[in-house]
């Protein structure tokens, strides 16, 4: 797709604001749906920064199914990550009455007591992100410890009301089954748990937002929570992709919600118009189009996937996040700007557990507006380097920089350097970023070629890592990096570290680089 240069996020999100309502009206984001030949379709996006009104429908208009959401959910192989989400009744109240006519019950032995609960659960909150909640009441922090399974809750239903435990849960093919637990230690350290001995096990489908469980001769349909009539609020697609997931169109992450829709390139380009169309049979549509700003010239990608919802519920929104699916390849855009903030902290040996988490938001928002106000910069100059927002990168390739296996800067590698030093350090330390940043870590880095080990690529991609280092405080750049001096470190990573193309496989060129990495001044966020 072609790019286009734009000013930075704060002007897109000016634009997006105001023409919010332009993109596709109001009951575009109703969590209801739109019954289009008795099947539930939404319609989500549109609008991101031209002038003119977006009809989302009339979008997908001229374009037919053509995936088979059954086969592709036939051949995949489920994980327990891959089930994140929040499933319950369509109606609780309304639902309710019918289950406890249909479906039958049993005693089971809870750590308070014997109950006679529906032989199903009405809901399963699954995820440690999503077993605290104003469904569950339960303490967030007590049970995010347990780390050597994933944890879930359970809804279950008695004659006059309904209760909620704790539980592990495994998957095997299409069954899955619930542990439940007695008890945790809490804030006791070292953390510990137990299991009450009690399992539930049933078998299970996906098929678009729902999550059929069937015991025996009985099956409950529960939907995802973000599109269930217990809430009204409208809906909130996001999706930051997960590290070494493939990309569709190189698109690295979206938001789709009432106020505003936008998508990003992994390189930090922003795309023109972005649409989705999902139905509950399981089909997603995928709609990019960039349009020349002279001429009109439009460029359009539009796919159609299989696809897992990952539902969160809450008092605030029906936000979710999906897993796209085309039979060979899954597309993860599951994590939100505060979990892959997290991620990156964690890789740089930040206690994350210390930090609050509206402090990691907080960080990660302004990290994006940097680094768009660095792809801006070096658009506008031609500045050959590449952004890596997933891994937060801003990467040299090592055949400009270096003359084969050398690790002696070329003279093109030296211009190149010269042209990066002027633009990095006119943003990073300009007003708006003042103290932000506490350090610059150059690391070199080598490609996973056959045969090669962490330990024969180390002394190269050091030296090359060393030698940038050194040249970048040199009087050679034309460049004032005094401020720059005190906080540049330089490391070799050898191979350990490799570069995924968009379709999720090790790119080798792009393995072959030296990069430069901020690390943010912790001690004056939050």
């Amino acid at each position: 797709m072609k790019k286009r240069l734009y000013k930075g996020l704060s002007l897109v999100l000016a634009c997006l604001l105001a023409l919010s309502l332009c993109s596709c009206g109001e009951a575009a984001y109703s969590n209801k749906g739109k019954n289009e030949n008795g099947t539930l379709v939404w319609y989500l996006g549109g609008n991101n920064l031209m002038a003119d009104k977006i009809d989302v429908e009339k979008l997908f208009k001229e374009y037919e199914d053509t995936v088979d959401p059954a086969a592709i959910y036939s051949t995949l192989e489920l994980t327990e990550e891959m089930l994140h989400g929040s499933y319950a009744l369509n109606n609780m109240e309304k639902d309710l009455k019918t289950v406890r006519k249909e479906i039958p019950f049993e005693d089971v032995t809870f750590t308070n007591g014997t109950a006679s609960v529906t032989s199903l659960p009405v809901a399963v909150y699954l995820g440690e992100e999503n077993i605290c909640s104003t469904e569950t009441g339960f303490d967030y922090a007590e049970y995010r410890e347990i780390t050597d399974h994933e944890v879930a809750v359970l809804k279950f239903a008695t004659a006059d009301e309904v209760g909620h435990t704790p539980c592990i849960y495994e998957i095997d093919g299409n069954r899955i089954t619930f542990k439940l637990i007695s008890q945790t230690s809490a804030d006791e350290e070292p953390f510990t748990y137990e299991l009450s001995g009690i399992e539930f096990t049933y078998d299970f489908e996906l098929s678009g937002p729902y999550l059929t469980l069937t015991k025996g001769e009985h099956s409950l349909k529960l939907k995802a929570y973000c599109f269930t009539e217990n809430t009204d609020k409208p809906l909130t697609m996001y999706g930051y992709s997960l590290p070494s997931s493939p990309l569709i169109e190189d698109l690295d992450y979206f938001s789709c919600s009432e106020i505003w829709s936008y998508a990003v390139r992994s390189s930090g380009s922003f795309i023109d118009i972005c649409a989705f169309k999902m139905d509950d049979v399981g089909r997603f549509t995928v709609y990019l189009e960039d349009r020349e700003m002279v001429g009109g010239e439009r460029d359009i990608f539009a796919q159609q996937y299989a696809y897992i919802i990952q539902s969160g519920v809450g008092a605030f929104g029906t936000d979710f996040g999906i897993i796209l699916l085309d039979g060979k390849k899954m597309y993860e855009y599951t994590d939100d700007i505060t979990e892959r903030e997290a991620r990156s902290l964690e890789d740089q040996g930040v206690e994350v557990e210390e930090i609050p988490e509206e402090t990691i938001k907080t960080i990660a928002e302004k990290k994006s507006d940097l680094f768009q106000d660095l792809y801006t910069e070096f658009e506008a100059k031609g500045i050959n380097v590449t952004i890596n927002r997933r891994s937060g990168e801003i990467a040299m390739d090592a055949s400009v920089l270096f003359g084969g296996d050398s690790a002696e800067i070329t003279d093109d590698g030296k211009a190149l350097l010269n042209q990066f030093l002027d633009a990095y350090t006119s943003i990073i330390y300009s007003e708006k970023y003042d103290g932000f940043i506490t350090k610059t870590i150059i690391e070199g880095h080598t490609a996973p070629v056959s045969g090669s080990t962490y330990e024969s690529g180390l002394p190269l991609s050091e030296e090359r890592a060393a030698n940038v280092l050194a040249y970048c405080l040199s009087s050679e750049t034309g460049v004032d990096t005094s401020k720059l001096a005190s906080t540049l470190e330089s490391v070799g990573l050898s191979n350990s570290k490799p570069v995924y193309n968009s379709d999720g496989e090790i790119d080798m060129a792009a393995c072959r680089r030296v990069s430069f990495r901020f690390m943010v001044n912790l001690d004056k966020q939050g």
